[in-house]
């Protein structure tokens, strides 16, 4: 049996995976992705990605990849009820209003794009970064020491076995988590809330839409009750309908025939030629496990964390967490940290994946409307849930990232820069390393931060942010709009030092380095601190 070496295999080539293995090659790791499928997701799957996934992507130069990619699906901004697609109106509302207003917090806008589009340019820039991914690949055991794991993969066309050792292993491997079965990491929540199956279809919508567009439709008339969704091009939809095993119902019922009725009752035309391309049943369910981290072996995504799709804060998570643990991963193994930051992924994200799955929850009584009037008030913005929340910090958990100021454990905010005549923000100066900002008279930080980097072996770069046209040079930043001070809550002679996943990890608070030497120790403990040396 063939015998290969790599630092981390990830298991499970979804969205979660395919995300862990772009951020770890984005950070210079080698890594192995292994999935039992010949190829992406079939299946639409999951559509909406909030503005802060759509930084992560930014951060490794694939924005504009993206949203060329989803710009057909630009006018899908009414959810609506209708008895079917050709029927009559129940309600509609917008769902993307107030883009205006996020445009002071974040660069990025609300993603449309199904998971079967999305899923190839994740692979694709991967793959550009070096990233070795093998789909119809199954890991069929492994086994877990102190000093990594061993793993056997199984080419499933061939039957050929490979014996994989990394340092770590992500499971990414959904919900049914083999890994975390295997591991087995208990969890916690309510459990399954209810069963359903996706139906993926194509047929012809554009005369029953009458030129609307939808990003989600709740169909509701006497031969099927569910959720409609359509692409861009009126021709591929997907219908999602509950089925009940209490009431003896099962996948099996869903036969071809019987999914192109309930596809032909939800579009309203009687006779409308329709294709099943495939069936995806999946629960309803809110669960979280117990533990992220388990020696050499992480968690990610609905592995870790399964929250209900109300609220679409499931794949959002999932890929945070990735972008989460592939800096700490790297760190480690590049001897700039101990392996204890490791297992601050699950200080951190476990609280986040907690909280998001809650807040799905609640969306799903009040969609029900069987929220009580408390779990109404409990609900909060989108937002809040996807970049206001602050790790290490129980009792400020999550605030509306307008209202955040670069707190310690709080995404850096952004804020519109000018350097070397180039438009920019704050968050495109995350993501290689560790970042310091300066305020206008904080030279001496710069220097302090450089010097206490280079004493650690640790990459980092260091700013000063001053107003326009007062200086120049390769490390000053101009603050456009002179909102720097105010969005970071920083003095003219203060500092702040951004983790490379773009988290505040330290701030000076005001005060200047000090006398020769001080400011560099204070930084280096910032960073000892940060990277558990």
């Amino acid at each position: 049996m063939n015998e290969s070496r790599v630092p981390v295999l990830v298991v499970g080539g979804s969205l979660v995976g395919l995300s862990s293995a772009l951020f770890l090659a984005h950070h210079g790791v080698r890594c192995l992705l292994v999935e039992r499928h010949p190829g992406t997701s079939v299946h639409p799957r999951a559509v909406g990605y909030y503005p802060r996934t759509v930084e992560l992507l930014r951060g490794v130069g694939l924005e504009e990849t993206v949203l060329k990619a989803a710009s057909g699906f630009a006018t899908h901004r009414t959810r609506a009820g209708l008895v079917s697609l050709a029927g009559d109106e129940l309600f509609s509302h917008e769902e993307m209003d107030g883009d205006d207003e996020l445009a002071g917090v974040t660069p990025c806008r609300l993603l449309l794009l199904t998971q079967d589009r999305l899923e190839p340019l994740l692979r694709a820039r991967a793959e550009q970064l070096g990233a070795d991914l093998r789909f119809g690949a199954e890991m069929v055991s492994f086994a877990a020491d102190d000093d990594g794991v061993t793993a056997e993969v199984v080419e499933v066309a061939t039957g050929v076995r490979h014996r994989v050792r990394a340092d770590h292993l992500v499971a990414a491997d959904g919900p049914r988590s083999a890994v975390r079965e295997a591991l087995g990491v208990p969890r916690s929540g309510r459990g399954v809330l209810s069963r359903h199956v996706s139906i993926a279809f194509t047929a012809d919508m554009a005369a029953a839409l009458r030129g609307r567009r939808f990003s989600v439709v709740h169909v509701q008339n006497p031969e099927v009750r569910g959720i409609l969704v359509h692409d861009d091009t009126l021709r591929m939809g997907t219908l999602i309908v509950e089925y009940d095993p209490a009431r003896g119902e099962s996948l099996d019922d869903f036969t071809d025939r019987r999914c192109t009725d309930l596809v032909r009752a939800a579009i309203g035309v009687p006779g409308l030629p329709v294709e099943i391309r495939s069936r995806f049943p999946w629960d309803m369910a809110q669960q979280t496990a117990n533990r992220y981290v388990d020696g050499r072996v992480l968690l990610a995504g609905d592995a870790a964390h399964v929250i209900p799709p109300t609220g679409g804060y499931g794949a959002n998570t999932g890929i945070a967490d990735a972008h989460n643990l592939a800096w700490k991963l790297a760190a480690v193994l590049a001897g700039t940290a101990r392996p204890a930051l490791v297992e601050t992924y699950d200080a951190e994200r476990r609280p986040v994946g907690e909280l998001a799955a809650a807040q799905g929850s609640l969306q799903l009584a009040v969609r029900s409307r069987t929220a009580t009037e408390a779990e109404q008030k409990a609900v909060l913005d989108a937002q809040a849930v996807t970049m206001g929340y602050r790790y290490g910090a129980p009792d400020d958990r999550v605030a509306d990232p307008g209202t955040r100021h670069a707190e310690t454990g709080t995404r850096a905010p952004h804020v519109v820069l000018v350097h070397g005549g180039r438009t920019t923000s704050t968050l495109d100066l995350f993501g290689n390393g560790f970042t310091l900002l300066a305020g206008a008279g904080g030279a001496d930080w710069c220097t302090a931060a450089s010097t206490a980097a280079a004493g650690l072996g640790v990459r980092l770069a260091a700013h000063r942010v001053v107003p326009a046209g007062v200086a120049s040079g390769p490390d000053i930043l101009h603050d456009a709009e002179g909102a720097f001070g105010a969005a970071y809550a920083l003095a003219d002679d203060g500092a702040v030092l951004v983790r490379p996943d773009g988290f505040v990890a330290w701030r000076s608070d005001g005060s200047q380095p000090g006398p020769a030497g001080t400011g560099a120790d204070r930084v280096t403990a910032a960073l000892r601190r940060v990277l558990a040396r």
